[in-house]
């Protein structure tokens, strides 16, 4: 894995040899969390949610994604390949996922196994929770870490919202690594299961160990990094056919999982909102956390736009993606919920209760009398501030800019208005002040 993901919090990092300082990374992220100071930009680690937005809009390769590559299994005897239900969307239409999941063998890995059986269970079980649930509402799904973080860091009070019930994923990867386990008899510890991933923010969820919940995974590579290596092999299996032999279940069903609105319609819930994109995620968080949907029942949200198909971890064009996903959709012709069907992840528990904790929490110990001084002096030297939020200071906004000066980090003379007017009225002064006038 790359340089300090094992201690780092974080699924992403600023390389400032590679940085030029044009700071669109500072202009798109939606919770102010980078600056740009001596030319360079770095990030505000407390601030950051791993939304991946500034890794999108990086020209020069100086934010880095935290994956692991092929050499990082090396140390196990058996690796497991999961791909995110957005790598069947990369391909031209007619590459069907089985021939995607045959090819991505081929590219080094011992097995590979298919998530979209583990979405009608989730998806089971979702739907009786969400039935059964009388908490406060609305519930929010929990599949996409970047959600995840921004309530536990900016809406605590919203955690209790969150479903807690294990991603499609995990649950194909702990079946998978037990099953492997048992037929191969070794030992999990010797089977590494590795999952393609659309975004960054993946790798957090997988890096976590914790006593109450850890991922089944033992890393991530991202779809872009493998997706030459795949387009390869899927030409050659294509050209040679030897497809055939390979059986995956694929639920047509399942795969609705991965599109925009899919939660709510495979659970047939008619009052649940979807949302995408940070910024309208924060927006319908301020509604949630000021009670004006209590009436809905549910809300899907995802941080990027057209969810995981919007990954900025991944290669084809997100409404290219949209138009593939749906026509698998209806090439699998699966419309409903499938029944009859025995459903190999029924003993498995989903619901982990308090799965999800504050990201970040206050400091008892916070001196008030300090915290109410500073907080005025912010007020004040933001009252003197042009308010254009420029960022030529290298602080997003004027106000972000402010709480940097009350925090040490800048002089207030940083701000090249306030230095440009300073400038002006010496010059003005000079200029009515020389002598023989």
């Amino acid at each position: 894995m790359n340089q300090g993901a094992e201690t780092y919090n974080h699924s992403i990092y600023f390389e400032p040899s590679r940085c030029n300082g044009e700071m669109a990374c500072l202009k798109i992220c939606p919770v102010e969390a980078i600056r740009v100071r001596s030319g360079k930009a770095k990030m505000l680690e407390e601030k950051c949610i791993d939304c991946g937005e500034c890794v999108k809009i990086c020209k020069t390769g100086s934010i880095v994604p935290l994956t692991n590559t092929f050499k990082d299994f090396s140390k196990f005897g058996y690796t497991i390949a999961i791909p995110s239900l957005a790598l069947y969307t990369q391909f031209d239409r007619n590459i069907k996922p089985k021939t995607i999941l045959s090819s991505l063998k081929k590219t080094g890995f011992n097995e590979v196994a298919d998530i979209t059986r583990a979405c009608i269970s989730v998806i089971r079980t979702m739907g009786r929770y969400v039935k059964e649930y009388k908490g406060r509402k609305p519930l929010i799904s929990s599949f996409c870490p970047t959600c995840v973080k921004i309530i536990q860091m900016r809406y605590p009070e919203l955690i209790d919202n969150l479903i807690p019930i294990i991603s499609p994923m995990e649950l194909t990867a702990k079946e998978s690594k037990r099953e492997a386990s048992a037929r191969l008899e070794i030992d999990e510890s010797e089977i590494g299961v590795i999952y393609i991933t659309p975004c960054p923010s993946k790798t957090v969820i997988i890096s976590k160990k914790t006593e109450k919940y850890y991922s089944a995974f033992d890393g991530a590579i991202p779809v872009s990094e493998i997706y030459n290596t795949l387009y390869d092999a899927i030409q050659k299996t294509v050209k040679s056919r030897d497809d055939d032999f390979e059986f995956f279940d694929i639920s047509g069903f399942g795969l609705n999982f991965a599109r925009l609105g899919g939660l709510g319609f495979m659970m047939n819930c008619d009052n649940s909102i979807t949302v995408s994109g940070i910024n309208n995620v924060l927006y319908i968080l301020d509604e949630i956390e000021k009670g004006k949907l209590h009436n809905v029942d549910f809300v899907e949200m995802h941080g990027c736009t057209e969810a995981c198909l919007g990954g900025p971890m991944n290669i084809e064009n997100v409404y290219l993606a949209r138009t593939n996903l749906h026509n698998l959709i209806n090439y699998y012709g699966e419309s409903r919920i499938p029944f009859g069907k025995k459903d190999k992840y029924e003993t498995y528990n989903l619901i982990y209760e308090n799965m999800f904790e504050p990201e970040y929490k206050d400091d008892v110990n916070i001196d008030i009398k300090k915290a109410l001084a500073k907080r005025s002096e912010r007020k004040k030297i933001y009252s003197e501030l042009p308010k254009i939020n420029c960022g030529a200071c290298g602080s997003p906004t004027c106000k972000t800019f402010a709480e940097d000066v009350a925090e040490g980090e800048l002089n207030i003379n940083d701000c090249i208005i306030i230095t440009n007017n300073i400038l002006e009225e010496k010059l003005k002064n000079f200029e009515f002040g020389m002598p023989g006038e």
